[in-house]
């Protein structure tokens, strides 16, 4: 059965991740009544198509800002009803709105987004052996030049630019200025980005509340979706 907001006429906003699209999301939108949640597509990926492939997190977020104020003006939707809900890539994007309190926002939830640059020793040491082999001349690094899957995807997408931007922006001092309730929700298997930064963010965020989903993953809304439904359906009501 679907579930109405407490609240009026309170609008979900949700913000996917990387490589995925606002598809991913129907069916967790068909929990609630219709016209309750916006889904977009970020430039570059679904049906919208990209803008420019230097853009970073700071342009997608002004970008996700306008498309939110000018459904709030179609809809004539009174100040503070948004509640903006942003998946991984999409939570970076989410987390700097947010941390620049626009009146029309009422709450947060920051979803496995890893909104805090924290580079492991390892990974710093291979970067700084890359960088010397490249000034030697060496055609490829250690095995594969690309660090994982997701740049992979960037690079034949176009969106490598992009990918290699967002993936070194850090919001340590941003998720400071966050003023709204906000909820964490993090898979207890995600090791991308793990617990540790989840767990980081919520001492920044003054008041937020961390919600850990054991069993899953980086998407655990498509991997336990009545679990994760429930849990963001429980915040909401709590407004």
């Amino acid at each position: 059965m679907a579930t109405t907001m407490a609240g009026g006429n309170r609008k979900l906003v949700v913000l996917h991740g990387w490589g995925h699209d606002k598809t991913l999301w129907e069916d967790f939108a068909r929990r609630f009544p219709a016209g309750e949640v916006l889904l977009l597509d970020l430039p570059g990926f679904g049906a919208e198509p990209l803008v420019s492939d230097t853009w970073g997190v700071p342009e997608y977020a002004t970008w996700a800002k306008e498309k939110i104020e000018a459904a709030i003006a179609a809809t004539e939707d009174g100040q503070r009803n948004i509640i903006l809900l942003g998946h991984s890539f999409g939570g970076r994007v989410a987390g700097l709105i947010a941390s620049e309190n626009p009146a029309w926002l009422r709450a947060l939830v920051l979803y496995a987004a890893p909104c805090l640059y924290r580079p492991r020793v390892s990974w710093r040491a291979k970067v700084a052996v890359a960088k010397v082999l490249r000034r030697l001349g060496a055609k490829r690094i250690i095995g594969d030049r690309y660090v994982n899957e997701d740049l992979r995807w960037a690079d034949a997408a176009g969106l490598g630019k992009i990918f290699r931007k967002i993936v070194v922006f850090d919001e340590t001092d941003a998720l400071r200025n966050v003023a709204v309730p906000t909820l964490l929700v993090w898979g207890g298997k995600d090791v991308y980005p793990p617990l540790a930064i989840a767990q980081e963010m919520q001492t920044l965020i003054s008041g937020s509340t961390l919600r850990i989903m054991e069993q899953s993953g980086h998407n655990a809304h498509l991997e336990n979706p009545t679990l994760f439904y429930g849990i963001v359906k429980q915040f909401l009501q709590g407004l």
